[in-house]
This record gives structure tokens, C-alpha cells and sequence, in this order.
């Protein structure tokens, strides 16, 4: 791509476009970038990357250098001077728009993103929360006249708090969908390539142990340094040690494969809009890439997943957002069994297996249902009608945000217009039911649109 190129194509863009080598050199920028540092085009192309921003040489080249290795954008910051010494913040996504050849270097195309002011905007918005939060606490205690005012400032709290929710739930999202794509995307080209190659390792080493079997029939007596060596290295179990050895290799890059199709399934990056998938398909993926925690080590040993799966047809869903519910429910699961283990042992009780029961079935021609029980402790009674509340957590500090509960609930009653129920007995579980159409509506819902909702009853209280 050539500088000219290069801006008849950042024309068409409003984002800050720099097209730069892999040694900082600035071959093209587009208007936004003059705007966003305030120097023109002709001082801009005077300087290199290194000389505009206050990053080590060391990290910027660094980065360059991995950007120059990908075809998919890879993430970043570069901090830059302006002329008035002040700086600005950016997040970069860096990518080669052009290999390095014999004649030139390669070529990045660099989109910045000022952070300053998205940080300033969510600033602002925790700030009018707080306020709200004050205002709406200090007309409760002098103006009880004002009831009706008081309930209006309680819902632009809400959608307040919805909205700030949404915002944490799509940067956490995006940045954990490229994150296990780019991951499955690298660890699967070099494990295919070993997995397709080990057919014709063991093709070859057949012929090579055939051959070798043939000159043991037909040179019985061979030479006195032949027959040290073949005692020296046992070419008996060598040749019967070589299948086993494919065998174990071939096992072993087939798990590999397995779990890459899994974060695959479990991302679902390239598929944003809703579509025809099979539930089964997204737990399977969920409880691949929760098999160590699944492992995790009870006193009564490993957690055992018992699965009741019944016959589901495809349903149209969003299935990232939809495997997101299953990661948040059986994580959530893992955690209460784990906590029910050390309470009972701290208690001096006998503790029980820990096990998770996924039951998937139709409820009719039009509804489908999973079910994700537990045999742990349950929740307390007090805790229950507050479970879906953004926020709330009864884990200890730094140990839960409180959202995972809340965005559940979100994305299976409003994104897919279906029902999160919740059943728990303590002292013997919990049971999470998500209930959700099979075809779902053409219209789009607004997940920030405050909801009311009601728990069922919290059995025996």
C-alpha cells in the first residue's frame, strides 16, 4: 500500500489512521490523527513514531514488531506529546496492512482511540449516580410529600445503573472474544500441522520397522558391532514402543484440537447476530474450558457433572451471549461446592460429592428448558430476592463483581425474551432454570430498559 493509497482509503474513516514501518517511520496519516496531536501533515511526516511519543523505544519498536507479525489487529496504548507538553492516552490496534519484503519493511496500519475521554465519560456517569443516590436520599427524609418525584428518580437511577452495566459487559466481552479467538486461532495452525503429519510419521516409521524386521529374517548372524548396538539400544522395544508412542502423541493433539473448537464455539467472535445452534453443543464447549476448576480439589474429590440431556432442536439464539449465561451459572455452582466443602469440614461434618446436574429438555413445541443443579448449601433466604441485583455479591472482596447474576438475567428475559428461575432449599442446592423460545421475536430488545421482576418463592420461607 502506498501513502496515497493509504489516504484515499483513511478518508472514509473518522477514526485517527496512521499508516507507519516497522521501524516508526510515519509514511501516511489521515486528518483525524492532525487533529487529535495538533501538528500538521508536514511535521508529522518529519518525525518518526519514537519521536512522538513519551513510550520507551524499546516497548513501541516491540510492539510494532508483533503488529508486523499479524494480519488481525493486535491491541496496544501509546501515549503521545503534544505541543503544549501535555499527553494524551491512546488504544492502539496495530496491524500489517503489508509484509516486509527484500526492498522495503513492513507496513502497519495504526487506529488510535483517545481513552481520556471515555474514561472522562465514565467518570461522569459514577458521578451522577452518586448524586442521584444523594438526591434521592435526601428528599426520602425531608419532602415525604414528594413520593411521586422520588419513584422518577428511582428509575434514572436504575436505567443509570443498566447502562453503566452494559458498558462494563461489552468491554469485558470484547476484549475476552478477541482474546480466546486469537488464542484458538494460534494454537490451531501449528497443532494441525503436527496432528496431520504424525498419519505419515507413523506410515513411514511401519515401513522403516518392517524393513528393519526384514534384515533381522534374512541376516540372522550380523556383524559383532551390529548385534552390541541392537543390544544397546533394545530394537526390540523400540519397535514395539513406537505405536503406543504415536498413539499417545496423536491422543494427546487430538485434546488439543478439542479444546481449540471448544473456545471457538464458547467465543463465537465472527457471529453477532442470532442464529440456529445446538444448546448441547454451547455447554459441552462451557465445561471443556471449566475443566480444571471442575477438577478442583474437595475433600470428597473432583466435582462430577451428571448430565440428563434430552432431544432439543436447534435454537435461534445468540450464542456467545447465551454461553456467557452457562459460564456464569455453573462457575457459580463450582463456587457454592466449594464453599459448602470448607463450611462442613470447618463444622466437623461429614462432606457429600460435589456434583452438577445439567437436564436440558422441551417444555413444548415452542420452549426449551436447562436446568443447572447443585448439592451444595444453597442461598439464605435473606439473600434471595436480591440474587439478580446488579452489584450484589456475597463473596469476599475482590472475589466477585456482582454482575454475573444480573447480566444472566438480562440476556436470557430481555435478549431473548425467556424466563431465569431460581429454586434453592438449604442445606440442599440450588437450581438455576433457563427457559427460552425456540424462535425468537424479529423485534430488538433494549437491555437498558429498567425491568421489574419477581423471584418465585423462596421454598419452605
Amino acid at each position: 500500500m502506498t501513502p496515497d493509497q493509504f489516504l484515499q482509503f483513511a478518508r472514509l474513516f473518522p477514526e485517527p489512521l496512521l499508516l507507519v514501518t516497522v521501524h516508526g517511520e510515519i509514511m501516511a496519516v489521515n486528518q483525524a490523527v492532525v487533529k487529535l496531536l495538533n501538528r500538521n501533515r508536514k511535521e508529522l511526516r518529519e518525525k518518526t513514531l519514537l519521536n512522538l511519543v513519551t513510550d520507551s523505544s524499546d516497548r513501541v519498536i516491540n510492539y510494532l514488531q508483533t503488529c508486523a507479525r499479524n494480519r488481525q489487529f493486535f491491541l496496544g496504548s501509546l501515549t503521545f506529546l503534544l505541543p503544549n507538553n501535555d499527553t494524551v492516552t491512546c488504544r492502539a490496534e496495530g496491524g500489517a496492512v503489508q509484509p516486509a519484503s527484500a526492498d522495503s519493511p513492513a507496513l502497519i496500519l495504526l487506529r488510535l482511540e483517545n481513552r481520556s475521554s471515555a474514561n472522562l465519560d465514565f467518570a461522569v456517569l459514577n458521578q451522577k449516580i452518586t448524586q442521584l443516590s444523594q438526591e434521592i436520599h435526601r428528599r426520602q427524609q425531608a419532602e415525604a410529600k414528594l413520593v411521586q418525584q422520588n419513584q422518577k428518580l428511582e428509575a434514572a437511577l436504575r436505567e443509570l445503573k443498566s447502562t453503566q452495566l452494559q458498558f462494563i459487559q461489552t468491554e469485558k466481552m470484547s476484549s475476552l472474544g478477541q482474546l480466546v479467538a486469537g488464542l484458538a486461532h494460534e494454537i490451531n495452525n501449528p497443532v494441525t500441522f503436527v496432528h496431520g503429519n504424525l498419519a505419515h510419521a507413523e506410515d513411514y516409521l511401519s515401513k522403516l520397522s518392517k524393513l528393519v524386521r526384514l534384515y533381522q529374517a534374512e541376516y540372522p548372524q550380523p556383524s559383532a558391532q551390529i548385534s552390541e548396538y541392537r543390544e544397546a539400544i533394545d530394537i526390540d522395544f523400540i519397535l514395539e514402543d513406537l505405536n503406543d508412542l504415536l498413539g499417545s502423541m496423536k491422543i494427546g493433539t487430538k485434546r488439543i484440537l478439542d479444546l481449540v473448537k471448544s473456545l471457538r464455539n464458547f467465543s463465537r467472535l465472527d457471529e453477532a447476530d442470532a442464529k440456529a445452534v445446538d444448546i448441547h453443543e454451547g455447554i459441552e464447549s462451557t465445561l471443556v474450558i471449566l475443566r480444571n476448576r471442575l477438577k478442583t480439589s474437595l475433600i470428597s474429590g473432583e466435582i462430577e457433572v451428571i448430565r440428563d440431556y434430552g432431544h432439543l432442536p436447534l435454537v435461534d439464539c445468540y450464542p456467545s451471549q447465551l454461553n456467557q449465561v452457562f459460564m456464569n451459572l455453573i462457575s457459580n455452582a463450582i463456587d457454592a461446592l466449594i464453599e459448602s466443602c470448607q463450611k462442613r469440614r470447618l463444622a466437623g461434618l461429614k462432606t457429600t460429592p460435589g456434583q452438577i446436574y445439567l437436564k436440558t429438555r422441551s417444555i413444548n413445541s415452542e420452549t426449551v428448558a436447562v436446568s443447572i443443579r447443585d448439592n451444595g448449601l444453597g442461598i439464605a433466604p435473606h439473600n434471595f430476592s436480591k440474587i439478580f441485583d446488579p452489584f450484589f455479591t456475597t463473596k469476599p472482596v475482590g472475589q466477585g463483581t456482582g454482575l454475573g447474576l444480573s447480566i444472566s438475567y438480562q440476556i436470557v428475559t430481555k435478549l431473548h425474551q425467556g424466563r431465569l428461575i431460581c429454586n434453592s432449599v438449604p442445606n440442599q442446592g440450588t437450581e438455576f432454570i433457563v427457559e427460552i423460545p425456540i424462535h425468537r421475536k424479529n423485534s430488538q430488545p433494549n437491555l437498558n430498559q429498567p425491568d421489574n421482576f419477581s423471584l418465585p418463592s423462596f421454598p419452605g420461607g
